[in-house]
């Protein structure tokens, strides 16, 4: 949990300063730049969300710097999909790139080549 933190207050401070992103813009982003069409259904990305605290006003905030739009779904009244815009896409996979970096720096550089063998098989059990 220690190490989580620590990583995710590394990728928050890059965020923020090297794409005025917040962390929850980012995971709304790459959840719809992995979904299908890139786009998700409102219930689907609550499910899908690192953090679920005020859906709505987040998709809010993010639809009106551009980086996704709401879309009505054909034959569903009430249904509505958040579907990633071009601009967002590419906002996105710019700030992807130095997550991974953020990452790298923030834990994985610290880890001995025996140490990673071991994080591999515990991390195996999730993949099988």
């Amino acid at each position: 949990l220690f190490a989580h933190g620590r990583v995710i207050r590394e990728i928050e401070k890059y965020l923020q300063a090297e794409h005025q992103l917040l962390l929850s813009w980012f995971d709304v982003l790459g959840r719809l730049a992995s979904a299908p069409n890139a786009r998700l259904r409102m219930p689907e990305l609550k499910a899908a969300l690192f953090t679920l605290s005020g859906l709505t006003r987040l998709v809010d905030r993010i639809e009106e710097a551009g980086l996704v739009r709401r879309e009505r779904i054909a034959g569903d009244r009430r249904g509505v999909s958040v579907v990633l815009t071009a601009v967002g896409r590419e906002k996105f996979e710019k700030a992807l790139e130095g997550h991974r970096a953020t990452v790298e720096q923030a834990f994985s550089s610290k880890m001995s080549p025996r140490q990673w063998r071991q994080v591999g098989k515990a991390l195996e059990v999730f993949y099988s």
